[in-house]
C-alpha cells in the first residue's frame, strides 16, 4: 500500500495531479486525487512534487488521494471514521477550506459554518461534531495535528489566535459565502472579510450588519 510518492508533476486538473516517480524517461505515473484548494495551487506541470498517500479500495476501483502532509492526511481519514463520510465528501471539505479551520470549526461546533459548506446538511454536521470532537482534540494534544493549538479547548478559535478574528463566527461565515457567491476565491473573501472586520473595529462583528461587512470587504 502506497504512503507517499515524490516526484515530477506531468499534468494536473482541478483536483487530481499526474506524478512522474522514479524519473521522466522511465518512471511510474500515479494518478492522485487532491484537494482543489489554492494551497494547491503550486503543484503545476515541470514541478516537483511530494504526498503523503491514503489509498482507497473499492470492489472497481484503487483511488490515491494526496496531501501536502501527514497531519493533513491524519485529518482526512479521521474524516472518513464519521459514518456517512466517505473519501468523496472528506476531498470536499479539505477543499472548501483548511485542515485548522475545519478542526476549528468542529471544536467550537460551529454548525453554521460547516453547514454552508456544499455537501454538509445538517445532520452530517452534527455527526461530524458528535463522533469528532473528542478525538480531534486528543490528537491536538498528542501533537499529532500540526495546528495552532492556543485556546483551542477553552473556548478560543485556533484562528483567531493567528488573525484576530473569529472565522468561526456566523457573520464571519455568512459574509465571506456572500463574497465567494460575488466571484472571489475562498481564501481572498475569507482575508477580504478580516480586513473589514479590523477595520470596522469589531473583530466579532456582533454589532456590525452582513451588509456593512461586505461594503467595507469591497472597498478594502
Amino acid at each position: 500500500m502506497l504512503g507517499y510518492i515524490s516526484g515530477s508533476i506531468k499534468d494536473r486538473n482541478a483536483n487530481e495531479v499526474l506524478i512522474l516517480a522514479g524519473g521522466v524517461s522511465s518512471g511510474v505515473g500515479y494518478v492522485v486525487k487532491t484537494p482543489d484548494h489554492p494551497r494547491y495551487d503550486h503543484f503545476i506541470p515541470g514541478q516537483l512534487a511530494e504526498v503523503y498517500i491514503y489509498t482507497h479500495v473499492r470492489e472497481d476501483a484503487l483511488d490515491l488521494y494526496g496531501f501536502l502532509s501527514p497531519s493533513e492526511k491524519n485529518f482526512f481519514m479521521t474524516l472518513l471514521s464519521v459514518s456517512g463520510v466517505g473519501p468523496k465528501m472528506a476531498l470536499s471539505l479539505l477543499s472548501h477550506s483548511d485542515e485548522a479551520t475545519l478542526i476549528n470549526m468542529i471544536l467550537e461546533e460551529n454548525k453554521v459554518a460547516m453547514t454552508g459548506i456544499s455537501g454538509v446538511g445538517k445532520k452530517t454536521a452534527e455527526r461530524m461534531i458528535l463522533e469528532l470532537k473528542d478525538p480531534i482534540q486528543k490528537k491536538i494534544d498528542a501533537g499529532v495535528f500540526t495546528t495552532p493549538s492556543a485556546r483551542t479547548a477553552r473556548g478560543g478559535s485556533i484562528v483567531e489566535a493567528a488573525t484576530g478574528v473569529s472565522r468561526a463566527n456566523p457573520m464571519f461565515i455568512e459574509a465571506y459565502l456572500a463574497l465567494q457567491g460575488l466571484g472571489y476565491k475562498e481564501v481572498q473573501a475569507k482575508q477580504m472579510v478580516e480586513n473589514a472586520l479590523k477595520k470596522l473595529g469589531k473583530a466579532d462583528g456582533d454589532k456590525t450588519r452582513i451588509e456593512d461587512i461586505i461594503k467595507q470587504a469591497l472597498q478594502g
